[in-house]
């Protein structure tokens, strides 16, 4: 064998070797990629999450508050209570921020439905954050934790534009309903057809609050396991709403001229009406409320600190928009009847008086910003023979008041996503 022979079969030799290391080689080549889809079955804002075929909505707000309240104690405090020697005021600095993640899917039942809402909230030194909706609907069907239960929701809060400064509902004169408590686990079931909506369902609303009041040490807002029940409908058409709701509160006592029966349990009922008047008026509606628990002080009607728990509520509303940017909104309510909290009673009924409450405002929803909002408001209102502890305090009065005014004013900024 010559050299030139040599040369040639290792050259061979080494392109064979090379072609079978080739063919074994591995070869990676990128995967196809998924786009995020817009899901539009279930409004603006949906996707599809990648790799399924659920829609995921991610939404929420911040919002920063200011609000300062005027009291006009000095010549209304009790013969004998303590000298005042100026007007006392209040002011609340506050921050809120929610999110709200919305899942959706068809199923051979209809919309399978989860809804999370993560709300987080400061007011001066007070901050907290927390769950405040965890559902599952589905055929009509809800179950889980509401930050907003039934009566309240059924209804649009009572009142237009009516919203608390402090991290939780219930603010001072601003409430997020007029109730005295809204967090619940709920199972329920709603009907619908034409406008109309009937729901029937029950609530266990142990994580309310105020109601040892009464003498119920025991069984603070349904600690033993009893719950709650409500029913009510709702009739939407194009002149606006109707709403009635009625709720069983399991531990409310019943006040009579005979005394106080503790942890009894009793009804309350509530209906609202708002009517669309953008024919005549644009953006235009007017809304009236009333609600009634008789005899029983229930924790459904309920107005924070001004009176803490009336036998009777009721209000009014209207808003119009004054031009393609700015709205203009005003309200009323008055609430009246009812019996002491904690520490008013010592064997005797308590009667707490009346508070009434105006307020007016502009929203202004800038157009080059869209999603941002200011908005201003005015309020005052008036509480009569009260015997709160809180406004007692804030006066100086130990023994209580007689009548005392109030004003404030409240400017907001909020952030929509």
């Amino acid at each position: 064998m010559n050299i030139k022979s040599l040369l040639l079969g290792s050259a061979a030799a080494m392109v064979a070797v090379s072609g079978a290391q080739a063919a074994d080689a591995i070869v990676v080549e990128p995967e196809p990629v998924e786009y995020v889809r817009v899901c539009d079955a279930y409004g603006s804002g949906f996707f599809f999450i990648p790799g399924t075929e659920t829609c995921i909505r991610l939404g929420g707000f911040v919002r920063s508050a200011y609000e300062k309240v005027y009291f006009d104690a000095f010549n209304n405090a009790l013969a004998g209570a303590p000298t005042v020697t100026s007007d006392p005021s209040f002011t609340l600095w506050g921050q809120r921020a929610r999110l709200n993640v919305d899942t959706r899917n068809e199923t051979e039942y209809g919309t399978l439905r989860a809804l999370y809402r993560l709300e987080g909230g400061q007011a001066n030194t007070d901050v907290d954050v927390d769950m405040d909706v965890a559902l599952i609907s589905l055929a009509g069907f809800r179950a889980g934790f509401a930050g907003a239960n039934y009566w309240s929701s059924n209804h649009g809060f009572g009142g237009v534009n009516a919203e608390s400064v402090a991290s939780n509902a219930a603010g001072l004169f601003y409430p997020d309903g007029y109730y005295g408590f809204d967090d619940a686990t709920i199972f329920d079931y709603t009907w619908s057809g034409d406008g109309l909506s009937v729901t029937v369902g029950v609530e266990d609303p142990r994580i309310s609050y105020g109601r040892d009041g009464f003498g119920n040490v025991t069984n603070n807002g349904g600690t033993d396991g009893r719950v709650n029940f409500y029913a009510g409908f709702n009739y939407s058409a194009d002149f606006g709403t109707i709403a009635f709701t009625a709720a069983h509160d399991s531990i409310a006592p019943e006040v009579t001229a005979a005394g106080i029966s503790t942890d009894v349990g009793g009804w309350a009922y509530k209906v609202s009406a708002s009517i669309n008047l953008s024919d005549f008026v644009p953006g235009g509606f007017v809304q009236g409320w009333y609600m009634n628990d008789g005899d029983y002080n229930t924790d459904y009607v309920h107005t924070a600190q001004q009176l803490e728990n009336p036998e009777e509520i009721f209000g009014v509303a209207f808003q119009m928009n004054l031009t393609d940017e700015v709205e203009f909104w005003a309200n009323y309510w008055h609430a009246e009847g009812g019996y002491g909290t904690a520490g008013t009673f010592a064997g005797a009924i308590v009667q707490e008086g009346e508070a009434d409450q105006f307020g007016v405002g502009l929203n202004w929803f800038p157009s080059a910003t869209p999603g941002f909002h200011i908005k201003a408001t005015y309020f005052t209102g008036a509480i009569q023979d009260s015997t709160s502890a809180t406004l007692a305090g804030l006066i100086g009065a130990a023994g209580g008041i007689s009548t005392v005014d109030f004003d404030g004013f409240e400017i907001s900024v909020r952030r929509d996503f």
